[in-house]
């Protein structure tokens, strides 16, 4: 895995520079709207507040993440539009490498909700990347593990320890990986969510170009999850170079 590291990046274009700058990042109102407890409440608002700002999310950082899974990606910004009854309690931006739709392929998502800000790579239970991304995850868990100990932020959000929480990159073992994907590879509803969280009072969130940077740097940190997609994935622990100014 060739990892982009931030001081190699290239400079972004004029365009993308200013599409960033649009971009103020998130207000306290923001999260509080997932508070409102009826769909016809909360919906407007959301549509009012969020969406906008992920779609200036998903236009200024399509070709960093790009550059971050080393394919071209495409936005997707989450409509809810089946909704009728249940309101969503998160929404989200989306890139995939497909134009079409996002959900059947494995997916880096950005998403907010009442507590949080999350990147997470996701797998639906439906994905066509499903099984490829059981099977790799299985066969490459030793080396992802020891990518997560030392990240420790990285949350697999769908295995849980022995308290129910969601293990954390220092607990999540390659035991542990293996059984989910011999339990994604068996139970028809069984999704995947790893992720990198950002509480909503983090000073990061409400900084516009320094939300953007975290958004990135935490896709960077999640690129061998995300890679467990592509055919013949192979991957081995290779500790990151100490950077000396």
């Amino acid at each position: 895995m060739n990892v982009i590291k931030r001081e190699d990046e290239k400079l972004l274009p004029l365009d993308q520079i200013e599409r960033a700058s649009e971009f103020e990042g998130f207000a306290p109102e923001d999260f509080d709207l997932f508070a409102a407890p009826e769909i016809g409440e909360r919906m407007p608002l959301l549509k009012q507040r969020v969406t906008p700002k992920l779609k200036q999310i998903a236009t200024a950082l399509t070709a960093r993440m790009g550059e971050i899974v080393e394919e071209s990606m495409f936005p997707h910004v989450a409509q809810h539009l089946r909704r009728s009854v249940n309101p969503p309690v998160e929404t989200w931006a989306a890139f995939a490498r497909t134009a079409r739709s996002y959900k059947p392929v494995v997916h880096v998502r950005v998403g907010v909700s009442l507590e949080k800000l999350r990147v997470v790579v996701f797998v639906e239970d439906y994905a066509d990347d499903k099984l490829l991304f059981a099977k790799n995850l299985a066969r490459n868990a030793s080396g992802i593990s020891a990518w997560c100990r030392h990240h420790p932020t990285i949350v697999a959000y769908d295995i849980l320890d022995k308290d129910g929480q969601p293990c954390h990159g220092r607990t999540l073992t390659a035991t542990a990986l293996r059984a989910f994907a011999a339990r994604m590879q068996k139970i028809k509803g069984q999704h995947a969510r790893f992720g990198i969280a950002f509480d909503r009072s983090h000073p990061v969130v409400a900084n516009g170009p320094e939300c953007l940077d975290a958004v990135i740097e935490a896709a960077r940190q999640l690129r061998p999850l995300y890679d467990c997609g592509r055919p013949g994935f192979k991957y081995e622990y290779t500790p990151e170079p100490v950077v000396v100014a």
